[in-house]
């Protein structure tokens, strides 16, 4: 694992959009935007159980993140990475956290009885960016 730079750092901690890759059963990557945390230099998403890049991630935890701050899209990170852990146990604590942080809304307002969520926990491995 690698040290993120305090610029990328900022850009997480912010209200950006990253944007995750992951490779499906073919090898094709499988793109979505997601909200993002960190725990120090880990990276943190949120997915719910069954979709398709938490199936993806199960069989090849290699995982590409690309995110730009929202007032400077011409400034990019890329992230590339590997999936350290999936946990169940705070999957709902983390995405009412990311809810907070990107809605203002302390529960995340769309979850259902029966969903579960799952906290994606990525270890950098090398970061780039365009500056």
């Amino acid at each position: 694992m690698i040290e993120l730079p305090e610029q990328l750092k900022r850009i997480i901690d912010d209200r950006s959009i990253a944007h995750v890759a992951t490779l499906d059963e073919a090898g094709m990557p499988h793109v979505t935007a997601m909200w993002i945390d960190r725990d120090g230099d880990q990276i943190i998403l949120n997915t719910l159980e069954g979709r398709a890049k938490w199936y993806h991630l199960r069989r090849d935890p290699r995982i590409g993140i690309s995110i730009s701050p929202p007032d400077e899209t011409y400034l990019n990170y890329s992230i590339k990475g590997r999936v350290a852990e999936m946990r169940t146990s705070d999957g709902k604590e983390v995405i009412d956290r990311l809810s907070a942080k990107y809605l203002g809304e302390e529960e995340f307002p769309w979850l259902r009885p029966d969903d579960v969520r799952v906290t994606i926990v990525v270890e950098p491995l090398a970061v780039a960016s365009n500056r």
